[in-house]
């Protein structure tokens, strides 16, 4: 997965404004060392060095393969971050968004590092690993290792998600019977995407087939082709075009018949899912992707199976005859308790009774196992802290035991949590992965996934980077004695065991000639009581694919997963027991995969000393004067030879050498920053971020540097996010200008200056993902000053001169406390619930002595209906106390471009009423920096209202409104995903026993003869995705004495609330 990341000003605004967002939590301290290979720094911590050095080899022979294809060599080392788990890897400050459960890696674009866990399966740490590389090299190649060649416009190009993501799969899998399943199933029974339509849909194997298709019909040179020619044409078509000679809609044609061709003789003699089961769900119908891990109750009765209906994982009950819908157990991703349910690597499983069900969840700093009563929904919980993962959790038929996947370090067993004694100990121990416990009958034996192949027992002298865990099979482990015994041996996967209960069989899933299937294989004890390897063989023959099976006690029912139409859902199939043997012929894909060439030419030397770059005038604009970042002084070209730091930490014995981390400073990027203010407008801002190479420590500095320093913006910030509580200190000055008066001698307008400059603190001290109390200190200074500006005689020279002048300071202390577990969308929170409660007094301290205490209450509500449509409802409650109330100015809407229309039923410019910035005003200085404003009150204007108390009410229902659209003209341009609201706001600002006056309020702008509190507005509006920025665009209507008013216009910028 490939992240690009925005930073955005840590100043005021943003430290203090930003109420919302959920919590990165560093539940531990990370001491990390390094190792170095010739193109790696390979970062890890604790004494997990295993890791990192198999992440070594597995990087240098990744990083070969990728170069030859690429026809490209590193310009700069790549950092690489592993992490023992996913529940670490998700407190990582390299990223800012949290990873969940489903994101195995990314690759950022700032410092190009790569970071990934662990997740218990080495052939799935190796993917990892190949697969993010691929986004590294091409970031290397495409865009200079980092993103200042992109916001300073220096490379135009967007690689399309579907070509990077894509090849990084290609590249890292080739091609596999799981990518296999998905690519049958679209060329059979669905509408096969066109290529620009694999931006929104089937990306990663979209992408990873048509790269095989390009491969299989064109050769693998021509990656490297089709990669130079979008760097040099900057456009990702025509840089296609002009390496294949093919657009896009040509592609699209040939890449449909080649998988026509190739999937649809595999038709022949294979069964459609349904037509051997029983469907119980259908995805189709709910508008959702997974029904999976499904576990049937000891009665037959009811199923319970994860499920993302919702558009989030919840564990689901469903009449096991019927598929309907019983009741919802658990909702996921929404509460501390069950942060993620563990839907790649699930495991539900029922207790002898029929009672209750046990599973694996994360809940705050590490994973629990659950035992949810299906009757009641109460939760019990199972601390496993020494532990860095938990999967996959088998309840024993004896009712007293647990099993469950445990990862530690480098490697994932199998333990046994006792119930009675409250405490689980470890049943395998050794380095390699094991997965799926599955209890047998009489609680005795336990049949599991490994990929231990000869090494039975677990004894092993090798390096798992040698070892060929690629492979899985079958094995077997007494709970007493811990002898192991292998069940399978073959050259295909199997996975998800099941032991029967009235016979002594096992069923599971394999990938025999191409196709997971069903399988059954008798166990048979002999007098020394070892099972026979009897062949084990299919039964059933499915034309797509299918996983998880789970058995009744009487064994007369199976249920299990099963793929079909782009989605999961679970399939019902009796007496499984009495199934006959299925021939399951070779798919195209195992036929011809023995004739597969992987091989590809040397071309890199050869293509060492050829432009490939477009001719750009030599310049130092766009320059990049940091260390370390020399080589993409270059403008893009390649006719010079690449000066490599070739470092090694390998010592004479073939060992690496661990070095300690040492923090330094290297800079991220150079931007430019717009801001929008309802007050003065829009500025612009300089900014330069800094940070070391694990995001612990993060500096920014920005500048709109004029000729004095007095006259200018600027701010310096430091955040320390290495512990638990996240420290942030900034130091700021404002500078606004605006015109106060008009000298008709010479021509020029007086202006007044407002200067603002202070420092703030922060202290941000989250007790989980959803929860926490943020402690902040500002002192302030702020002085407003007349300018006249004069001349000489000759008008040659002007001057400002200050005539008047008037001094402010104060210190402000704010306590807030946040919780959020809210659910985004494209566009906003689609789900969940989110609040801000805060307190912000001025004790007197500093010149005018300001007493106030202001209370604010934020509560946000979403509801979401089906995956598309979202109700959301948001109060807010304000009220200033004290001598010097705060001002709540309500009214409008923040990031205002543009907008007209009327208000009261007359025409205005549908920005702002001009009663700020006005001179006569009295207590402008308060009003510009002490003011809270209440907004969205879309249909009115900004500050339509005011007083200390403040009363706020919106609702919104979000819809999809265009899901793609295609312009031809006059601008190629593609939008995806337009969203649609439509909207109710109403609310009240007033000052204390002021609420019933029919008389406008002195203090600010013109009288009117009719005075209420409230405002009332309704209207629609539309946001539409353009990249960089969400663009809002917004009609209201206002309710006046004669009605409603004309619509007010609006454009503006900025994500839902």
């Amino acid at each position: 997965m490939k992240v690009l990341l925005s930073i955005s000003l840590l100043c005021f605004a943003s430290v203090f404004g930003q109420s919302f967002g959920q919590n990165k939590v560093q539940y531990r301290d990370f001491d990390w060392s390094f190792i170095q290979t010739p193109h790696f720094d390979i970062y890890f911590y604790g004494d997990e060095q295993e890791l990192a050095n198999f992440t070594a080899k597995v990087a240098e022979e990744a990083y070969e393969q990728i170069s030859l294809h690429l026809r490209w060599e590193l310009r700069k080392r790549v950092s690489i971050m592993v992490y023992n788990s996913h529940n670490e890897f998700q407190q990582t400050n390299i990223v800012r968004p949290y990873m969940s459960e489903g994101v195995g890696g990314v690759t950022e674009l700032f410092k190009n590092r790569v970071v990934f866990p662990f997740e218990g399966n080495y052939e799935q740490f190796r993917h990892v690993i190949h697969h993010e590389l691929v986004h590294a090299m091409v970031n290397d190649m495409v865009y200079g290792g980092n993103m200042q060649n992109l916001i300073s416009s220096r490379v135009k190009i967007r690689v399309p998600i579907w070509c990077n993501e894509g090849l990084a799969e290609f590249l890292s899998l080739n091609w596999d019977t799981k990518s296999d399943m998905v690519l049958r199933d679209i060329a059979i029974h669905e509408r096969m995407p066109s290529v620009n339509e694999l931006n929104y849909f089937m990306a990663y194997k979209g992408g990873q087939s048509l790269w095989k298709f390009i491969t299989d019909k064109y050769g693998r040179e021509k990656i490297g082709d089709v990669f130079r020619s979008m760097k040099k044409t900057q456009n990702a078509e025509k840089g296609y075009e002009r390496a294949l000679g093919l657009n896009f809609k040509e592609l699209t044609d040939k890449w449909h018949k080649y998988l026509k061709k190739n999937y649809w003789p595999d038709i022949d003699n294979r069964d459609p899912i349904e037509e051997i089961s029983e469907q119980l769900t259908d995805h189709k119908k709910s508008r959702n992707f997974y029904h999976v891990s499904p576990a049937l109750s000891p009665d037959g009765s009811m199923v319970a199976a994860l499920t993302d209906q919702s558009g989030y994982f919840d564990i689901v009950l469903f009449d096991a005859m019927t598929g309907k819908k019983i009741k919802t157990l658990v909702n996921g991703s929404r509460s501390v308790n069950f942060e993620e349910l563990k839907w790649l690597q699930p495991g539900i499983s029922w207790s002898p009774d029929n009672s209750s069900v046990v599973f694996a969840a994360k809940a705050g700093k590490g994973d629990v196992l659950h035992i949810i009563d299906v009757n009641t929904k109460k939760s019990e919980t199972m601390e496993i802290n020494s532990l860095d993962g938990v999967f996959s959790a088998a309840w024993s038929p004896l009712g007293n035991e647990i099993a469950f996947i445990g990862n530690k370090g480098s490697s994932s067993d199998i333990y046994i949590y006792n119930l009675d004694k409250n405490n689980f100990y470890q049943l395998t121990d050794d380095v390699f992965s094991d997965s799926y416990p599955s209890w047998s009958p009489n609680g005795e034996e336990i049949v599991f996934v490994s990929d231990r192949g000869e090494n039975i027992s677990g004894a092993f002298d090798g390096k798992m980077v040698n070892h060929n865990y690629s492979q899985s099979d079958l094995y077997t482990i007494n709970k007493e004695s811990k002898i192991i015994s292998r069940i399978t041996a073959t050259e295909y996967n199997e996975s998800h065991p099941v032991w029967m209960n009235t016979d002594n069989f096992i069923i599971y899933t394999a990938d025999y000639n191409g196709v997971w299937n069903l399988f059954k294989k008798s166990l048979i004890e002999d007098p020394d009581n070892q099972p026979h390897d009897l062949a084990p063989y299919a039964i059933t023959n499915v034309l797509t694919g299918l996983q998880q099976p789970t058995v009744s006690k009487d064994d007369k029912q199976v249920v299990f997963a099963g793929y079909v139409g782009t989605g999961w859902d679970l399939y019902s199939m009796v007496k499984p027991l009495e199934k006959n043997k299925k021939t399951v012929a070779k798919t195209q894909y195992i036929k011809s995969k023995d004739q597969d060439d992987e091989s590809i030419p040397d071309l890199r030397k050869q293509l060492k000393n050829k432009d490939f770059s477009e001719s750009i005038e030599t310049s130092y604009s766009k320059w990049v004067f940091a260390q370390g970042y020399e080589n993409y002084n270059t403008t893009i070209k390649e006719d010079e030879p690449i000066v490599f730091m070739n470092r090694d930490s390998l010592n004479e014995d073939g060992e690496y050498i661990p070095q300690s981390y040492k923090t330094r400073f290297t800079l991220d990027l150079v931007s430019g920053n717009l801001q929008i203010s309802n007050v003065f407008g829009t500025t612009g801002m300089t900014y330069f971020s800094f940070s070391d190479i694990l995001g612990d420590h993060q500096i920014a500095f920005g500048t709109e540097m004029v000729l004095t320093l007095e006259n200018s913006d600027y701010f310096l910030q430091y955040a320390y996010l290495k512990s638990r509580r996240d420290y942030y200190f900034t130091a700021f000055q404002n500078a606004d200008f605006f015109n106060i008066g008009y000298d008709y001698y010479t021509g020029l307008y007086t202006t007044a200056r407002l200067r603002h400059y202070g420092i703030q603190f922060l202290v941000s001290n989250p007790f989980n993902r959803y929860n926490r109390i943020d402690l902040g200190f500002s002192w302030h200074n702020i002085s407003y000053s007349i300018l006249q500006p004069y001349t000489n005689y000759a008008f040659t020279e002007i001057r400002y001169e200050e005539i008047n002048s008037e001094r402010f300071s104060t210190i402000l202390p704010t306590v807030s406390w946040v919780f959020d577990n809210s659910v985004f969308g494209f566009t906003g929170p689609v789900d969940g619930f989110r609040q801000n409660t805060s307190l912000t007094f001025s004790p007197g301290y500093g010149t005018d002595s300001l007493y106030f205490q202001t209370v604010k209450i934020d509560a946000r509500k979403y509801w979401r209906f089906g995956r598309d449509y979202t109700l959301a409802l948001r109060t807010f409650v304000g009220k200033s106390l004290g001598a010097n109330k705060q001002k709540f100015f309500m009214g409008g809407i923040p990031s205002l471009l543009a907008g007209r229309g009327e208000t009261n039923g007359e025409k205005d410019r549908g920005q702002y009423r001009d009663v700020i910035l006005d001179t006569s005003n009295s207590s402008l200085i308060q009003d510009i920096y002490f003011t809270e404003y209440a907004f969205p009150i879309r249909g009115a204007r900004f500050a339509e209202r005011f007083g200390s108390n403040a009363l706020l009410a919106n609702i919104e229902i979000r819809f999809p409104f265009i899901n793609y659209l295609a312009l031809g003209f006059p601008l190629k341009v593609i939008f995806g995903n337009i969203r649609g609201h439509a909207f109710l706001d109403i609310g009240a600002a007033y000052d204390d026993g002021k609420y019933s006056q029919e008389t406008w309020p002195l203090g600010y702008g013109e009288q009117q003869t009719k005075y209420s509190p409230w405002v009332a507005t309704l209207g629609l509006g539309t946001k539409i995705n353009l990249g960089y920025f969400l663009l809002r665009i917004e009609a209201a209507w206002d309710k006046n004495p004669n009605g409603y008013s004309k619509p007010q216009w609006y454009f503006s910028l900025g994500p839902d609330w």
